[in-house]
């Protein structure tokens, strides 16, 4: 599991860019403005390191790093100072405050990344050390994305019934997650009045989204099943949102369920680019008929381009209305090249009750084909879990 670093600074600025640069570094970033914010955020996140800057409002630098040494919860978090006070009696104070390590702004990001890799080095061996308790890494979840080869194939109630699928087939905890605000369905279809967690997250700054900000959001659907929603007003789709905001939320969600699904909509988009590298499978979801599989070879090939491992793409068929025309799974098979990972056949009137009756269709008539179609997809997942 990626170490997890708390910046403190006041300047939003240095936030955002110190954020993205240790980001990139691989560590996963939590962000505080304030010297209050940042105690709370200590307490709870438990980070790794802290990096705090000095002149603060409210609270300066030193007061916050007295604070986090006289506290048991958090006493032994390094800190590193990170500010422009640079005369020796400033560091001598940041010394005596608890700081493991001080850094003059501005610095070299080589500097700081050294200073950053040598203290975490530091704790680790002295935390594995023959005296010492060695914590377990917290495991992390099986993230799949789900993406649909055009719009329109039904990729939201597919993410949300194989969700399902998965649960009652592990009793493992799922969590299934919309990433597309203003088109969101889940909550529409199971009558929620209030399903806009995603939204609310999006409109805080990147590095101010925590796990406990997550999980506030998470609305628990049953025993052991718990949904990230988006909000399907339109105006939400023109609320500016980051990759950094979705790559933020990703890396939370893979500490908080063994299966996370994320509906990631239709064809690829410039916001999910950090999360496809990310997922452990990714479905295609494609129609049985020749427009939508002439779309998947084009899509397959993107996602290889960008990162995701051939080995970890597969096919899967999703067809919600009765056609005549529909090709059977030989056909399908033949002309994408390869094996589809699974099949859901239409059913029609199936998805129509469970909209009347605020029911997921696999909840609904759990006997029925389409429940036994998502069994087998779930089964052959926990095969490559």
């Amino acid at each position: 599991m990626a170490e997890k670093i708390l910046i403190v600074d006041d300047d939003l600025d240095t936030l955002r860019l110190v954020g993205l640069m240790l980001q990139r570094q691989g560590y996963q970033i939590v962000a505080a403005s304030n010297g209050p914010q940042a105690l709370v955020l200590a307490e709870r996140e438990k980070p790794h390191l802290i990096l705090l800057d000095i002149m603060m409002p409210e609270m300066d630098g030193y007061e916050v790093a007295r604070r986090i040494r006289a506290n048991p919860a958090t006493d032994t978090i390094p800190i590193i100072m990170f500010t422009a006070k640079g005369q020796v009696e400033d560091k001598v104070m940041g010394y005596e405050a608890g700081a493991d390590d001080y850094i003059t702004k501005p610095t070299q990001p080589r500097e700081l990344f050294a200073k950053i890799r040598a203290i975490l080095a530091r704790t680790q061996k002295a935390a594995s050390g023959p005296a010492s308790e060695v914590s377990t890494p917290q495991e992390r979840g099986l993230l799949i994305g789900m993406v649909g080869v055009k719009g329109g194939v039904g990729t939201t109630t597919a993410t949300f019934n194989l969700g399902l699928a998965l649960h009652q087939n592990s009793q493992k905890e799922v969590i299934v997650a919309e990433y597309s605000p203003g088109i969101g369905t889940i909550g529409v279809e199971l009558g929620y009045k209030a399903a806009d967690g995603l939204d609310r997250l999006l409109e805080r700054n990147e590095f101010e989204i925590t796990s406990l900000e997550i999980e506030n959001h998470l609305i628990q659907f049953a025993a052991g099943i718990r949904l990230l929603l988006a909000s399907s007003k339109p105006l939400a789709r023109l609320k500016t949102a980051s990759a950094t905001h979705y790559q933020q939320i990703t890396q939370f969600l893979g500490g908080m369920a063994k299966f996370i699904l994320l509906d990631l909509g239709a064809s690829l988009s410039p916001l999910f680019q950090p999360i496809y590298p990310k997922c452990s499978v990714i479905f295609l979801l494609v129609e049985p008929s020749l427009v939508g599989l002439s779309q998947f070879h084009a899509l397959r090939e993107a996602l290889i381009h960008r990162g995701v491992h051939q080995s970890r793409i597969h096919a899967l068929a999703y067809n919600r209305v009765r056609s005549d025309i529909m090709l059977t799974r030989s056909q399908i098979q033949e002309r994408l090249g390869i094996e589809l990972f699974g099949m859901v056949t239409p059913a029609p009137e199936l998805a129509h009750y469970a909209l009347l009756n605020n029911r997921p269709m696999y909840l609904l008539q759990p006997e029925s084909i389409t429940a036994r179609q998502f069994d087998e997809v779930a089964l052959k997942i926990l095969a490559l879990a």
